[in-house]
């Protein structure tokens, strides 16, 4: 069995792209479809994100969706951070430290990946940054 690495979306994976109060796109990160196409080799791929189902739907028919397994939103599971154990995931990936920061009082800090958010200053400087946090962990 494959082992479950969950996704956090906006921020993380990229940003919408909104016309009026359209989404017409999906702006994704460098290095984005690389690194899912090489984690979806070796891992299942999920998405978890505090957006409505709605909204997440939206960004799943703008090319996001073959990449991913299963998709959590907010409308199907709202907690106050995203406990991996709820989706039997085996790692989070995020730009949020939130997440980790509550993980870390049940020992499972371990088990998050924390990213610069897409944009960021940080993410500005280095773009690929958050491609190679991730492969020291799982590839």
């Amino acid at each position: 069995m494959k082992k479950r690495i969950a996704f956090d979306l906006d921020e993380t994976l990229g940003i919408p792209i909104i016309e009026g109060s359209k989404i017409i796109g999906f702006s994704e990160r460098k290095g984005m479809k690389d690194i899912l196409e090489k984690l979806g080799k070796k891992y299942e791929l999920v998405i978890w994100t505090v957006s409505k189902r709605t909204y997440l739907d939206k960004i799943l028919k703008c090319g996001l969706g073959k990449y991913f397994e299963k998709t959590y939103s907010w409308d199907e599971i709202s907690c106050n951070w995203k406990d991996i154990r709820k989706i039997k995931a085996d790692y989070l990936i995020d730009d949020s430290p939130h997440h980790k920061a509550e993980a870390s009082k049940f020992g499972l800090e371990n088990f998050y990946i924390v990213v610069p958010a897409y944009g960021s200053l940080e993410d500005q400087n280095d773009s690929l940054l958050w491609v190679r946090l991730i492969q020291q962990i799982l590839l």
